[in-house]
């Protein structure tokens, strides 16, 4: 067990009713597929935390810029070398596309999303999980130069080498994501803002002070700048 999940351990022990945000997102997306669900994972990967969606169904795919990467992965049964910009696939091919830690890639957010809404069916939704600009962990992480990122990350958290990106953060917001979305001709249906004091928790000081963090951004008029947010938009 790398030191980002003993924390989130030990998070859930002072608050049982707390799950991290990738259960969260990987809940709502079990609720909303069945065995008949034709899938898009977006920026897919080598990531395996979807597998038992994609295992439900025989609909499920993936695209991802990164051949190498989503060459590693064994679970999305049709994958395409691509990105969200221009998707390879006819208009409204899918019952759901789904989107974790990509928005905060994306250099034009809007094309993205006119491509996720024409490749949906009618009633067809987008579900993402993406980190939120307000949030401390944020503007930390654009104080550091893009360089450093990938060997940051593999130490911190125990991620795979060239396992990071660079990052825009162009619409990771609650209002730029509404903005966006809806001009486009989304209809918000569920919006979740989660918090997680593990990302700065190097020690138990820092996770103590981590977690006053979270009690504060617990307090209403706080609460979007929670770390991540993971929402529901319909077609």
């Amino acid at each position: 067990m790398n030191k980002q999940e003993h924390y989130r351990r030990e998070y859930r022990k002072l608050r049982p009713d707390w799950e991290d945000s990738l259960t969260v997102y990987r809940k709502i997306i079990e609720a909303n597929a069945d065995t008949e669900t034709k899938i898009l994972d977006v920026g897919c990967g080598h990531g395996d935390f979807l597998r038992g969606v994609h295992d439900k169904t025989i609909h499920s795919y993936g695209i991802d810029p990164d051949k190498e990467a989503i060459d590693k992965n064994a679970f999305i049964k049709h994958k395409r070398v691509g990105t969200v910009e221009k998707l390879p696939f006819d208009n409204e091919f899918f019952d759901i596309v789904v989107s974790a830690w990509v928005l905060e890639h994306l250099q034009d957010p809007q094309k993205a999303f006119l491509e996720i809404f024409r490749v949906l069916k009618p009633g067809g939704k987008v579900i993402f999980l993406t980190p939120n600009a307000w949030n401390y962990n944020v503007w930390i992480i654009r104080l550091i130069p893009e360089i450093f990122h990938d060997f940051l990350t593999r130490k911190l958290y125990n991620r795979q080498e060239h396992d990071t990106y660079p990052k825009q953060y162009k619409i990771n917001t609650v209002g730029r994501m509404a903005k966006t979305l809806e001009t486009i001709g989304f209809k918000k249906s569920l919006l979740v803002l989660n918090g997680d004091p593990s990302y700065i928790s190097f020690n138990k000081t820092l996770f103590k002070f981590a977690c006053l963090l979270e009690k504060i951004m617990n307090w209403r008029p706080l609460q979007f700048t929670k770390v991540h947010i993971i929402g529901v938009y319909e077609k």
